[in-house]
């Protein structure tokens, strides 16, 4: 092994050096022998080696991180799961939670809010001192203390519903807003299919017209057609732009096309996310008006003491311990109307829940029709295409031979073209009844 050597002389720079200062300033005072000179640079390269590869696995390891924020989902579970997490409702949770938690330890205490420390002092002018220190606080009622901790934890719960429930109502307006978005998209490929096809069209009848093969009347019906194509397109273009700032107003971006939602089975209408929350609000309402119904009655207050005094400024002190209580003489009015409306918005509350049960089973039964009426809707739809398809294939062979003039042709295109539409918007209608029923099933994505 080599060894470091100390060098006593100075060293001669090169009129570079001023680039390599830190390199020549640490050989001024050591210079390395030449057996371990090469050593000591391949642990300088092997440690130099090891820091790039760190610092490059660090950036490749983050990078992934930093483009997964802006990627557009690809399955509507990504989709909710990226909107949820904008939800205010998810960023206020855990506060509401420490809330809870908060109220839960303050109504474990036998006191109502924090005890008072007094203080008296009281010099006469002949010398005699009275001195009193006591300390007072306002007591609970016998239950008080446990009722006040089942309303606080059922707030909590309460809050985690309603959570479950706004989630669900986002995984609804995902799945509507979705599906709009897919059949704009949809409707917009056949208008624009129809506009090539029309422009096309437009463009042979006028060679027609030109070689005068073909009437100038055709000529005006085909370029009529196209602008009717045209208009079509247009608004179909708008209609996607409304849909595509809907899903992106909900979930950040524009996905690409997802596939179709599985149909998830029957559920039990009690686990309902929905009617969970309503009846947890129920409950914890009824909680507060039952622990609100304490505050009417008198708050009884507590006093213990000591006093020191003496009646001759050379006699001795003497010391009494001060127990007291102080009863209200009548009922606090504010404390009556606030149980008053606390317990009304528990009759309102308990009333909801039950109008929101009815309502649910309603909505499931009419996500079923609807997906049975679209399955059906979509069959139709298949077998009008089929058939006006044929139809077209037929019209253009009589048009070819002079039998059928272009007006009727034309209507056979137009006729197929509204059918094309039509059955898109049955597809999208079949997927879209379908995400409509494990909505009302209180199924999320």
């Amino acid at each position: 092994m080599g060894r470091l050597v100390p060098k006593t002389r100075k060293m001669r720079y090169h009129k570079n050096a001023k680039f390599f200062r830190g390199y020549s300033q640490l050989h001024a005072y050591y210079r390395y022998d030449e057996n371990n000179r090469s050593m000591n640079q391949k642990m300088v390269r092997h440690s130099f080696g090891i820091a790039v590869a760190s610092l490059g696995a660090a950036f490749v390891w983050a990078a992934p991180a930093s483009a997964q924020d802006g990627t557009p989902p690809t399955s509507l579970h990504q989709a909710y799961e990226q909107a949820a997490a904008r939800l205010p409702e998810t960023a206020a949770s855990p506060e509401l939670q420490a809330q809870a938690d908060a109220q839960r330890r303050a109504a474990r205490g036998p006191f109502v809010g924090p005890p008072v420390l007094r203080g008296d002092v009281l010099t006469r002018f002949d010398g005699l001192i009275e001195q009193e220190a006591s300390i007072s606080t306002a007591l609970k009622w016998p239950g008080e203390a446990r009722a006040g901790v089942n309303a606080a934890t059922l707030s909590g719960n309460a809050a985690r519903a309603e959570l479950a429930a706004t989630q669900l109502a986002l995984a609804g307006n995902i799945r509507s807003a979705y599906w709009r978005l897919a059949g704009a998209r949809r409707v917009i490929d056949i208008e624009q299919q129809h506009v090539a096809t029309a422009r096309i069209e437009a463009e042979q009848v006028q060679r027609l017209v030109e070689a005068g093969v073909q009437a100038k009347r055709d000529l005006l019906v085909a370029q009529a057609d196209l602008g009717a194509a045209l208009g079509r397109l247009s608004a179909a273009e708008s209609d996607l732009a409304d849909a595509q700032a809907a899903v992106e107003a909900l979930i950040g971006n524009v996905p690409d096309s997802f596939g179709d939602e599985a149909l998830s089975p029957s559920t039990d209408i009690e686990d309902h996310p929905t009617l969970l929350a309503a009846e947890a609000r129920a409950k914890a309402a009824e909680a507060r008006a039952g622990y609100a119904r304490f505050s009417t009655r008198p708050r009884v207050e507590g006093t213990i003491g000591v006093r020191r005094e003496r009646s001759d400024p050379r006699g001795s002190y003497a010391d009494a311990l001060l127990v007291g209580l102080a009863v209200p003489l009548g009922r606090d009015s504010r404390a009556v109307a606030d149980a008053a409306g606390t317990r009304a918005e528990a009759l309102s509350a308990a009333a909801d829940a039950a109008r929101v049960r009815t309502r649910l089973m309603a909505d499931q039964r009419a996500a079923l029709a609807l997906l049975t009426v679209a399955e059906r809707a979509l069959v139709e739809a298949e077998a009008r295409e089929s058939g006006l398809r044929e139809a077209l294939a037929l019209t253009e062979r009589g048009q070819e031979e002079g039998e059928i003039g272009y007006i009727e042709f034309l209507r056979a295109r137009q006729a197929l073209f509204d059918a094309e539409r039509d059955l898109v918007a049955a597809h999208v209608a079949k997927s879209a009844a379908v995400s409509n029923v494990n909505q009302a099933m209180g199924v999320l994505p």
